[in-house]
């Protein structure tokens, strides 16, 4: 048995050509016809097709996970035919180009010392709960104590990083203090 995953509605009806083309046939014995291609828009994202000696059947991506753990499902994707369009060209070097930024982006990001989601608006979440909290040294406090309690369960070592950003940053601001 083969088992093929279909993320689009052009890949899903490239596959039945193909399958059409080399004598497969639905089960029991139903010729593929063009208008079976409606059949992707009931499961979508998650529509795989499974080809069995020369008879093919549809169904869902988790069933078929989980009905056949140890068949690998093969990702279908229709050959694209490279375009002469240039407006077709430019969407796609920009897509790839906003791609690579948004990983790049994304990659930079600290989540221990300065994740980029605390500083939107301008100003660093942390410096806007010290200007805002009397007894900032209970904050620190708390946070180090729900870092380092939860860290076996959630976010191992990234929570015991936080929890040393928090015990480091309490630190300079009582050595502040003191000074």
């Amino acid at each position: 048995m083969k088992i093929y995953h279909t993320e689009t509605q052009e890949d899903f009806d490239e596959l039945l050509k193909k399958m059409k083309k080399e004598g497969y046939h639905w089960c029991p014995d139903k010729v593929i016809k063009p208008d079976d291609s409606r059949l992707w828009r009931y499961l979508k994202q998650n529509t795989v097709v499974y080809v069995e000696e020369e008879e093919l059947c549809y169904g869902t991506l988790p069933y078929a996970k989980a009905e056949y753990p140890n068949i690998p499902i093969e990702k279908y994707k229709a050959k694209k035919t490279e375009t002469t369009d240039p407006v077709e060209k430019f969407q796609t070097a920009w897509k790839g180009l906003i791609k690579s930024r948004l990983i790049e982006f994304t990659d930079a990001s600290d989540n221990i010392n300065n994740p980029a989601h605390y500083t939107s608006g301008g100003i660093e979440t942390l410096d806007y709960i010290k200007a805002k909290v009397a007894d900032y040294p209970s904050y620190a406090v708390g946070n180090i104590l729900k870092y380092v309690s939860r860290y076996e369960h959630k976010n191992g070592l990234e929570d015991l990083k936080k929890a040393q950003f928090y015990l480091n940053d309490l630190i300079k601001e009582m050595e502040s203090e003191d000074a």
